[in-house]
This record gives structure tokens, C-alpha cells and sequence, in this order.
């Protein structure tokens, strides 16, 4: 009986522990935009480098940004959006924004390069969701999201869809 009691009382200590919803990096989370419909993508190649602040610089860069793509951006855009777009037909829960003011967040797909393989292009880059500040609660413009590491365009959005659809709840 001894050794009976220990060996329940780890077993469930082991199945409460792997009940509890797995932990999300701080700083990762879209908890924010739980709520928030408008979204305005933005993608281009990101010039600015700033060791110290980095999410700071990418803001300002964002927020600065013409949101309708030029030239080679334009390709990587529409790969983008129609993937976007297949997520807003099926759960109505996201709303694309033509203008900053409208967005409620940004998605920012900073190109990092392109990958030329047997003539077919392959952007990679990192994935950002920036949320606007609030002037009125002084909560300036921050990343709640980033892609976990530089990825292939098409699959950094697939991060963030699937954790979009964790968020809300859709299946």
C-alpha cells in the first residue's frame, strides 16, 4: 500500500500537468487580436537595422509604409493575401483593411531574400502582427507576433492562421 499511494499520487501530478494548455513564449501571443476583425498586410523589404531596439524600428518602418506593394513585392503579396483570403471566406472572422487608419493590426511580412530554384522564385522573410497603439489607455504600437524564424512566405502565414484559429477557437 505503500508504494501504491506515491505511485497515484505522481500519476496524477503527470496527467493535471498534461491537462494545462501548453505556454506560449511571452511577448508571442495573440491574445490581443482575439477580438479585432480589420487587418492591413503589409510586405516589403525592410531597410532599417537597429541591434538595440529592433521591434521599435520595425514599427516606425511599418507604420511608414505605403501598404500597396511595388514591383517584385506585389508577387509575394498576392501569395500573402490569397491564403488570407481562404481563411476570411471560411471563418468570417477577419476583415482586410485597405488603409492603416482602418486596421485595427498589421500583418508585416518583412523580405529578407528570394530564392531562385529551377527559375521559380521563393520569398523568405519574417512574419509580424504589429497592433495599433491607443493614444487614450498610452499603449504605443507593439509586435504581439512573430514567426518563430525566417520562413517561406507561404509557410510563415500558415503559422499564423493556425495560431489565429487557436485563439478564436475555430476548428
Amino acid at each position: 500500500m505503500r508504494f501504491l499511494t506515491p505511485t497515484l499520487l505522481v500519476l496524477l501530478l503527470g496527467f493535471s500537468a498534461a491537462a494545462q494548455p501548453a505556454e506560449v513564449a511571452p511577448g508571442n501571443s495573440l491574445e490581443e487580436v482575439r477580438d479585432k476583425r480589420n487587418a492591413l498586410l503589409v510586405v516589403y523589404k525592410s531597410r532599417i537595422i537597429d541591434a538595440g531596439d529592433r521591434e521599435r524600428a520595425i514599427i516606425e518602418d511599418v507604420l511608414k509604409a505605403n501598404p500597396e506593394p511595388k514591383g517584385r513585392y506585389r508577387w509575394v503579396y498576392t501569395q500573402l493575401a490569397r491564403k488570407l483570403n481562404k481563411y476570411i471566406n471560411k471563418y468570417n472572422s477577419l476583415s482586410p483593411a485597405r488603409e492603416l487608419s482602418e486596421a485595427d493590426y498589421v500583418i508585416f511580412f518583412n523580405v529578407v531574400e528570394v530564392r531562385r530554384i529551377l527559375n521559380t522564385p521563393y520569398p523568405y522573410g519574417e512574419l509580424f502582427v504589429i497592433v495599433k497603439g491607443s493614444p487614450e489607455s498610452l499603449k504605443p504600437p507593439r509586435v504581439v507576433w512573430r514567426a518563430r524564424k525566417v520562413l517561406y512566405a507561404e509557410d510563415a502565414i500558415g503559422d499564423l492562421i493556425k495560431d489565429l484559429k487557436a485563439v478564436r477557437g475555430e476548428s
